[in-house]
């Protein structure tokens, strides 16, 4: 039976408890010398998906970063890195310094990567799903300790993003962009089943909700939440955000592949999962948005309903929506291109690539926010 272990504060944990916390976890799974021995190399891979929205909910909190660090370091490691790709609109650079993971590398004699910079090597697939070869940072990979430190977080297309998804940021920006384009569940399963990690530990110290992974409420549960099972842990954790693993697309394709079983019980020790009652507000899935939009649905998964809202958030605050007359969006696998439509449709995502023809075609599983903004920009006759 996997286990995953849960440590919760009564209150907003201080600098100094966060450490005690993360240790504790650790130690309900046999203790960090389990996983790091004596002058072996560690790779940390926390969640720095944007510099300019960097802080509690949003990146993975630099006091659980630094607790890995000392961690390590105490169990003898003779080389502690943190590696990082922040999201395909994000240059990582920058993003590591604005949210402060550069500057505790610096501090605390840790080695920063920069996936977007780094070497990667290419590694073959096994059964794979969607893509036969994944290339990934290479010293991510070189590490002889792979941890993962994701943030507990609502995602706008998967529903929620724990620690399977955070893997993503050990593959270069052009891997991202091509999961979307060919399908970014089945994707993210190649991409476990092929980087072999041997922790993750999650922060839900602060945590979001709504409109993950960047713009929704932040929810405090003082939490921190760790297993050697990166499955395990995802279930444990989505059922403390309120969602059952049937309703999350990536659980229910993994068990079909065998990497978890939804049929056993996962061992949790310390905190009951049972003294969580808040339910997380989940992405908006609907498809009402403001006067002059009108989707045209049949079939769409929350992945490219998701993505709509997320696009419309980024017209929102890029003051662009008061532009956008007779914008037509057809999305899902059974949607139909109704005729006599006033306007070009939006033609969104894989699923509609037999009616590319018949409008500004988006490609994508889901499309990402650029492409989906520049095609409405098209249409809509809006310019930059």
């Amino acid at each position: 039976m996997s286990r995953v272990s849960i440590v919760k504060s009564r209150e907003s944990p201080e600098d100094n408890q966060v450490y005690g916390m993360v240790k504790e976890a650790i130690d309900k799974l046999g203790g960090i010398e389990s996983i790091v021995k004596p002058r072996q190399s560690v790779a940390l891979k926390p969640n720095v998906v944007t510099g300019e929205l960097s802080g509690p909910g949003v990146t993975t909190d630099k006091r659980v970063v630094e607790a890995m660090i000392k961690l390590c370091k105490e169990a003898g490691a003779r080389k502690v890195s943190i590696v990082e790709g922040a999201g395909y609109f994000t240059e990582t650079s920058k993003a590591l310094e604005l949210s402060g993971i550069k500057k505790l590398a610096e501090d605390k004699g840790a080695e920063l990567v920069d996936v977007d910079k780094d070497e990667t090597v290419e590694l073959p697939v096994p059964e794979p799903l969607i893509i036969e070869k994944i290339k990934v940072s290479k010293a991510f990979m070189d590490a002889d300790v792979r941890i993962n430190l994701p943030v507990m977080k609502t995602h706008d297309q998967l529903l929620v993003t724990l620690g399977v998804k955070n893997l993503k940021g050990v593959i270069p920006k052009t891997m991202k962009r091509n999961f979307h384009k060919i399908g970014v569940v089945k994707g993210i399963l190649d991409l476990y089943r092929t980087v072999p990690v041997d922790l993750t530990v999650l922060d839900a110290i602060v945590a979001m909700e709504g409109l993950g992974p960047s713009f929704g409420p932040k929810v405090e549960l003082n939490t921190i939440i760790a297993s050697k099972d990166m499955f395990a842990l995802d279930r444990v954790a989505s059922r403390i955000m309120g969602f059952a693993p049937e309703e999350l697309d990536y659980l229910v394709e993994g068990a079909a592949l065998g990497l978890t079983d939804f049929s056993e019980e996962v061992e949790v020790v310390g905190e009951p999962v049972s003294s969580y009652s808040y339910r997380f507000e989940r992405p908006p899935t609907d498809l009402e948005f403001a006067e002059g939009v009108t989707v045209i649905s049949d079939g769409a998964c929350s992945a490219c309903r998701g993505t709509i809202h997320s696009v419309v958030y980024d017209l929102e605050q890029m003051q662009k929506m008061g532009e956008i007359r007779d914008l037509f969006i057809v999305v899902g696998s059974k949607a139909e291109v109704p005729e006599g439509l006033s306007n070009t449709p939006v033609i969104m995502g894989i699923c509609q690539s037999m009616n590319a023809d018949q409008g500004c075609y988006v490609e994508g599983c889901p499309p990402n926010n650029d492409k989906m903004r520049a095609a409405i920009y098209q249409v809509c006759n809006i310019s930059d």
